[in-house]
């Protein structure tokens, strides 16, 4: 060990490491971004999900630890039977959605990370496997196995000096873009760039975590090359007992994945019942990581066991370089194992993430679909103003129903006028929601979904409500989503989750609403079903124009048509942080494909110049490593979509499980073909410096020769 840490430090091993590193200049890029990349990616996340907290920690609506300031109603379910129900707390329901979200977004930035460590690692494997005759020498010339594994721990520890450096540099640039694009890990606040709170120290942390996995990359491959006898080496004998480990280590993976599928269904159903929702979600979680761990083990036989079975599918005619390529890829297919592995986990992630954010919008548009698309909502942003004046100014044509503000959070409760939800629901003239409103009135209480699962209660249980001036027992005429809903500039859940009263009830909830009035809901009475917004607000528009402005002034008028579909883009909002830790992990991945294939061009050398001799020119080379390329996006595209999907149905399956949002797995087929030509068309640009280099090597062996 003392002689290890003394070589470490001699000058040999610093000009050495310094020289090798500058001789295969890619192949250090590829590791130096490796580890930055990964170790920024993960800070990204860091800092944003940092200043995210900062920011809502400063309001009660998004801080659960701060105590409800607001003084609002209180409510109590109460089964028909008489037995008081014990609501689910209100802080914990409307965050809870949130904590998940940030703990999958740390998790998604865990990809990169992943991904970098697996460039690091084949990287140095790689490397150290073509110097097997340089490290023979050295110990030839009287070196000891200490010194020449000090100048291979040196040229690791350059990397990952400066991989961690520019892992803290990137991430400060990257952070600030992400905030000023409006970037959060909940999607409920907005950073402001120039206020960003910047954890340094644990920023340092996460790079030198980053950069210790260079360290740890080098150490198999040093190990293994200082056992090859130094005679073997030379003569260009190979050591077997690597590639037999590598198989059983493959072996046993082979038993872990299914065992662990079966496992985790089998005791699914227990977890689920027995854990706290978070608790079942990092389980989940941690066995999809595991998976997905396993599955990259066994990447390079399925590579191999592919290529050969491409070969087989092609047509028996073919070029000379249809038929090199295939032939290399049926025999050696598994040298293929790195970029698609990279490749498959990167767009397996990016699908399973697109699949839950397509239920989400699905979920919010078939909620809007139940009625809200149906109406034209009428709100102030201030409580002294009213929707009177826009109401008075509508065609007979419209059905105004009119309504109070909402009781303050967590406790959010209207009325509407008496006879309100009756008009609405024979408007809708569906029979449901006629007898649900013909079951309300005076003494009873509408429930949305949300709010009915708050407070365990269903139609005929009741609710109790508890003011300033009164108290009283009302029935649950129905729980319905479709009847009674009031535009809430609230985050998506909150708004979700309401009671609506009669207007014979407003005495308790009067001391915190705005009267009957101040908001209103528009029903086009002429076509309930399928509103003409446009015609409907025509007076409304052309009285802006004439008071230049000041008449719909602190007023919001909007179509529940728009209304979702402003929830559907802050949707899609909400998860862009997903879609640019992805993108990086992207970079890295065409990174890895870039960098495979450059070290199996520069292993190829004596076979390139067999291709010379029998007349191949340098464009034939080029197409020969582009298709190489083709092929490794082709197969890592497939298996993404073959690991996505899970991913996919397990995300959906963790959102139901934790969540109170209504989604169900769907499967786009142009999410599967997006995935399989985005896959294709990244290898094929990350195979052209690879195929450049191979043909260049052609050439100018040519112009010496």
């Amino acid at each position: 060990m003392y002689t290890f840490l003394r070589a470490l430090f001699e000058r040999f091993a610093v000009l050495i490491a310094w020289r090798s590193l500058r001789a295969d200049r890619f192949g250090t890029f590829a590791a130096i971004v490796g580890v930055a990349l990964g170790a920024a990616t993960v800070n990204v996340v860091l800092v944003l999900d940092t200043n995210t907290r900062v920011i809502e920690s400063r309001s009660w609506t998004l801080n659960p630890d701060l105590d409800v300031r607001a003084s609002t109603v209180e409510l109590k379910g109460i089964l028909a039977d008489g037995t008081e129900v014990l609501p689910a707390d209100a802080k914990t329901e409307t965050h809870e959605d949130y904590v998940v979200m940030r703990s999958a977004i740390r998790l998604g930035s865990l990809s990169a990370y992943l991904v970098g460590a697996l460039i690091v690692f084949f990287t140095f494997a790689a490397v150290i496997e073509r110097r097997k005759r340089e490290v023979a020498l050295y110990r030839s010339l009287g070196a000891l196995p200490e010194q020449v594994a000090a100048v291979l721990v040196r040229e690791a520890f350059i990397v990952a000096a400066a991989g961690a450096a520019l892992g803290v540099l990137a991430a400060v640039p990257l952070s600030w873009l992400a905030a000023a694009a409006g970037m959060t890990t909940t999607g409920r606040a907005r950073i402001h760039p120039g206020e960003m709170t910047w954890p340094l120290a644990r920023m340092a942390i996460v790079s030198a975590v980053g950069g210790f996995t260079a360290l740890l990359g080098v150490i198999r491959p040093v190990r293994d090359v200082l056992r090859v006898p130094v005679a073997d080496a030379l003569v260009g004998r190979s050591d077997t007992s690597v590639h037999t480990e590598s198989k059983k280590v493959r072996g046993l993976a082979r038993i872990a994945l299914p065992f662990t599928v079966l496992l985790f269904v089998l005791m699914r159903p227990f977890f689920k019942s027995a854990l706290p929702s978070l608790a079942f979600f990092a389980v989940e979680a941690g066995v999809v990581c595991a998976l997905a761990l396993a599955t990259v083990v066994l990447v390079p036989d399925v590579v191999g066991y592919v290529g050969s079975l491409f070969s087989k599918l092609l047509p028996t005619k073919r070029s000379a370089v249809r038929l090199l390529v295939t032939r290399r890829i049926e025999q050696r297919g598994h040298e293929f194992g790195l970029p698609v592995a990279g490749i498959m986990l990167v767009l397996a992630l990016l699908l399973s993430l697109h699949i839950a954010v397509y239920a989400l919008k699905r979920e919010v548009i078939d909620w809007a679909k139940s009625g809200v698309d149906k109406c034209l909502f009428v709100v102030p942003d201030k409580l002294k103003l009213s929707a009177e004046p826009v109401v008075a100014v509508l065609p007979e044509r419209a059905l105004v129903i009119k309504a109070t503000s909402r009781t303050p959070w967590p406790n959010a409760v209207h009325a509407v006028e008496s006879g309100g939800l009756v008009r609405w629901a024979n408007a809708l003239g569906r029979d449901d929601l006629k007898a649900i409103a013909a079951r309300g009135g005076p003494g009873t209480v509408v429930l949305s979904t949300m709010m009915a699962r708050r407070f365990g209660v269903r139609e005929n249980d009741f609710l109790e409500v508890r003011g300033k001036g009164a108290a009283r027992r009302l029935k649950v005429a129905g729980v319905t989503d479709a009847l009674g809903y009031t535009l809430a500039l609230d985050a998506y859940r909150n708004g979700k989750t309401y009671a609506v009263l009669d207007e014979a009830d407003v005495d308790l909830i009067a001391p915190y609403v705005q009267p009957i009035g101040w908001s209103a809901v528009v029903i086009d009475s002429e076509r309930p079903n399928d509103p003409d917004f446009r015609t409907l607000m025509k007076p409304v528009l052309d009285r802006e124009h004439e008071t230049r402005g000041v008449f719909l002034r602190g007023l919001h008028v909007l179509p529940g048509e728009g209304f979702m579909a402003e929830r559907v883009r802050e949707t899609g909002r909400d998860f862009w942080i997903f879609d640019v830790i992805l993108a990086l992990t992207s970079v890295l991945a065409a990174v890895g494909v870039a960098n495979q294939l450059g070290i199996l061009v520069h292993a190829r050398r004596r076979e390139l110049l067999l291709y010379r001799t029998l007349g191949m020119t340098a464009g034939e080379v080029r197409q020969i490593v582009l298709g190489e390329g083709a092929f490794t996006g082709l197969v890592g595209g497939s298996l993404a979509v073959l690991l996505g999907v899970p991913l996919g149905y397990a995300t959906i399956g963790a959102l139901r499980a934790v969540s109170a949002f209504d989604v169900s797995f769907s499967l786009p087929l142009r999410y599967v073909a997006v995935v399989i030509s985005g896959a294709v068309a990244l290898s094929l640009v990350a195979a052209l410096y690879p195929a450049r280099k191979a043909a260049a090597s052609l050439d100018r062996v040519e112009h010496e020769g």
